[in-house]
């Protein structure tokens, strides 16, 4: 009788961007062979203390934001220390989970726990093939950076280039795309020919205040626009945006909603920060793409990807905002057409599938 194949997937949290990515490539394993057993396993729960609850971080990256730019950098740059140091707290738990689970390939898909978790298997003497399937879009902590793994997955050719750079082997790096979940592939447009009234989806647009991101809104609803705004798991902003826009005609605010695909695939125009799995599931639908913010650290960068590659415009303040509108609407939506056709030849939004039938490849080769 064959042994069940196991794959681990090292994920964090409950919902968020590492979570979308890991769900993306679970659901992409199991439509390519559904007998393979994959644990998606939140590695958070190595660090003795946490209760799943993701408000640290949120609260981390926004109200304490320098704070965590200097934390970034300064563990990008001693990689070598924060991968040793990290691996202390998570080695008894993250053992634990290998002995009672047993799989035949690790997959990490956070860069906290790429080179510590090396770090523990050689602790261990254990040879499981580790690969990394980085999801930071174009600036990226070297934490992710570990030639050790089989396979470095990475979402663009530019980012490709800059591993071999770095010294990395050609045959260990692999162009991916970013993975993206099936959901988005099934309510895929195409551009639109005729826009009535746009439809405008807000997500998360700034990080600074909730006065900042009501000043976006009250931009965007200079224009003749339907306007959604989902606030996600931030519940003071909700409720703050509820209070502030009571009166106000033509918005809709949401809290965290489970249906972001059909909403993109009604959606005109998306204005957002720059986290790149919004970003390439906007690009995905076709959706032209406003940003206008970011997380200091991994996300600062993001916007480059899209001004180049001519999906969308970056915009700094509520005036910019209302003026990349006023382009975007003006001759009959012209630009923001051609933003949306630009996005029907992105080839970096298949990473779902590349790292899966890479997944399942390697335990053609892998001793049983």
């Amino acid at each position: 009788m064959k042994q069940m194949q196991k794959i681990l997937i090292l994920t964090t949290g409950k919902g968020g961007g590492h979570r979308s990515s890991s769900d993306a490539i679970k659901a992409a394993i199991h439509e390519l062979d559904p007998d393979v057993d994959v644990n998606d396993y939140d590695a958070m729960n190595f660090f003795y203390g946490y209760t799943g609850d993701e408000e640290g971080y949120i609260s981390f990256t926004t109200r304490y934001r320098f704070f965590w730019k200097c934390f970034f950098e300064i563990t990008s740059l001693f990689k070598g220390i924060s991968n040793y140091i990290l691996s202390k707290p998570i080695y008894k738990r993250f053992s634990k989970l290998i002995k009672e689970y047993k799989p035949d390939i690790i997959l990490s898909v956070h860069p906290c726990f790429v080179g510590s978790v090396n770090i523990c298997l050689n602790r261990m003497k254990l040879t499981i093939p580790v690969y990394t399937c980085i999801i930071d879009l174009v600036k990226h902590s070297y934490l992710w950076h570990e030639k050790k793994c089989e396979i470095t997955f990475v979402p663009t050719l530019k980012m490709c280039d800059f591993l071999l750079k770095k010294g990395f082997q050609r045959k260990k790096v692999v162009h991916s795309g970013f993975p993206i979940n099936t959901k988005f592939d099934k309510i895929n447009k195409n551009p639109k020919e005729k826009i009535l009234i746009p439809n405008v989806l807000m997500v998360n647009p700034s990080l600074k205040s909730e006065k900042v991101t009501l000043k976006l809104i009250l931009a965007a609803l200079k224009h003749n626009v339907n306007l959604t705004v989902v606030t996600g798991s931030n519940k003071k902003l909700k409720e703050f945006l509820d209070e502030k826009l009571s009166n106000v005609e033509n918005v809709t605010v949401l809290g965290y909603v489970l249906d972001m695909a059909e909403r993109l695939s009604r959606a005109d125009v998306l204005i957002t920060k720059a986290g790149p799995n919004i970003i390439l599931e906007a690009v995905k639908m076709c959706v032209p793409i406003i940003i206008t913010g970011h997380i200091l650290g991994q996300e600062e960068k993001n916007y480059q990807y899209i001004v180049e590659n001519g999906y969308g415009v970056k915009c700094d303040s509520q005036e910019e905002l209302s003026e990349a509108l006023n382009r975007l609407f003006a001759n009959d939506y012209e630009l923001l057409k051609e933003f949306s056709n630009n996005q029907k030849g992105c080839t970096d939004i298949s990473g779902a599938e590349v790292v899966a039938k890479y997944l399942l490849k390697a335990f053609n080769e892998i001793p049983m």
